[in-house]
C-alpha cells in the first residue's frame, strides 16, 4: 500500500483529503507543521508528500530545504497544494525539488488524485 503524507494545517481540508485518498487505497498520514512532518516522514517513509506552503511556525519552503539534508526522505516526490500563488515561491519550491505546484482554489480533489497517480508511477 502506497503511503502519502499530507502537510496541511487546515484540519477540514486535511481530513477531506485523508478521506478521499484513503478511499483510493492509500495509507494517509497528516502533519500540521514542518517539524511534525519531518518526524513523520523519517519514521513512515511515505511514497509521496502533499505540502501546503503557509504553515504555522515555518513555511513549506522550510520543509523542502530541510528534507534535502535527510538522506532517507530527500527523494520523496512532493506536490505543493497551496493557495499561495506567488511566482517567486513557486520557483523556489521547484528548485528545491517539488514535482508539482497546485493552487487549492483551482484544484479539485480528483485533479490532486490524478497528479498523485502520475507521480507514484
Amino acid at each position: 500500500m502506497k503511503k502519502i503524507l499530507i502537510i496541511e494545517d487546515e484540519k477540514i481540508l486535511s481530513e477531506m483529503y485523508r478521506f478521499k485518498f484513503a478511499k483510493e487505497g492509500y495509507k494517509i498520514y497528516n502533519a500540521m507543521d514542518v517539524e511534525e512532518a519531518l518526524d513523520l516522514a523519517k519514521k513512515e517513509k511515505p511514497n509521496l508528500v502533499i505540502l501546503d506552503m503557509l504553515l504555522p511556525k515555518e513555511s513549506g519552503i522550510a520543509f523542502l530545504e530541510k528534507r534535502k539534508s535527510i538522506a532517507d526522505i530527500q527523494n520523496i516526490p512532493v506536490i505543493v497544494l497551496s493557495n499561495f500563488d506567488d511566482s517567486e515561491t513557486k520557483n523556489k519550491a521547484f528548485s528545491l525539488g517539488a514535482k508539482d505546484y497546485l493552487i487549492k482554489s483551482n484544484a479539485d480533489p480528483k485533479e490532486v488524485l490524478d497528479k498523485i497517480k502520475i507521480h507514484l508511477k
